[in-house]
């Protein structure tokens, strides 16, 4: 079941707990318009969400198309969908199959979720008014190529999707590791920033993005980083995995 926190004034994490990680999404209620961020991973999830929108103009943000964070979509009266161009085309192709995958691995589980692509897509950037508050998307691709953060600049907050998680970060076969290091560089210089909210791990400050960077940094050098001593399953694979992707490149 998804919970709900109002962490500041009109603006409220929803948090959702996976069989292996925990996955967070986010509410913001501007003056004119409602942004939903990440949708989760199935419409039931999406339920709690309702009373806060009432009858707002709804957009909803994907940070990228990853099932744990835009299948639950449909459970929403939207007005809009937005997301980065290669997060549409995701839809088009891996969206779809891991859709496929999970019900023919877990029947009847997955039999609610209809797949809602972007409506709306962008390239670098993209600036919302939401009435009192602004809402700025920008493409930080590393996790996967779609990848995009949200700054709301009079807040000091950013949403950050994956591109940055404690313990460690999620490395794909084809992330682009340099790149990821160099974007994540220029956020953690922006002093307008008070508060990074990613979508899995804790909630922080700047030094999120220089953790996630110094763990990224020496994957790239073939050195040995020092893991938590307590961590879950799923980060030990996900670092086995970082290794072996990152020394093929």
């Amino acid at each position: 079941m998804t919970s709900i926190q109002q962490f500041a004034s009109n603006l409220y994490l929803t948090e959702l707990h996976l069989d292996e990680f925990d996955v967070r999404g986010a509410v913001i209620i501007g003056g004119k318009r409602a942004v939903v961020w990440d949708t989760l991973s199935h419409p039931r999830d999406m339920q709690p969400v309702l009373p806060l929108l009432d009858d707002k103009y709804t957009m909803v943000v994907y940070s990228h198309a990853d099932w744990d964070h835009v299948w639950g979509t449909s459970a929403l009266r939207h007005h809009e969908v937005i997301g980065h161009n290669i997060c549409y085309e995701r839809f088009l192709n891996d969206v779809p199959l891991g859709l496929q995958e999970k019900k023919l691995a877990q029947p009847g589980k997955w039999d609610e979720v209809i797949l809602v692509p972007p409506m709306m897509t962008f390239g670098g950037q993209m600036q919302f008014d939401l009435g009192d508050v602004t809402l700025e998307l920008h493409h930080l691709p590393g996790h996967t190529l779609d990848c995009i953060v949200g700054f709301i600049p009079e807040w000091g907050v950013l949403l950050a999707g994956d591109t940055v998680e404690t313990p460690l970060p999620v490395v794909n076969e084809d992330s682009p590791v340099e790149q990821w290091i160099s974007l994540l560089e220029h956020w953690e210089k922006d002093e307008r920033i008070k508060t990074v909210i990613p979508a899995h791990g804790e909630i922080g400050d700047r030094t999120l993005f220089t953790r996630n960077i110094a763990y990224l940094k020496t994957l790239l050098n073939g050195g040995d980083f020092d893991l938590p001593v307590i961590m879950q399953p799923f980060y030990h694979e996900t670092h086995a995995t970082n290794v072996e992707y990152t020394r093929k490149s």
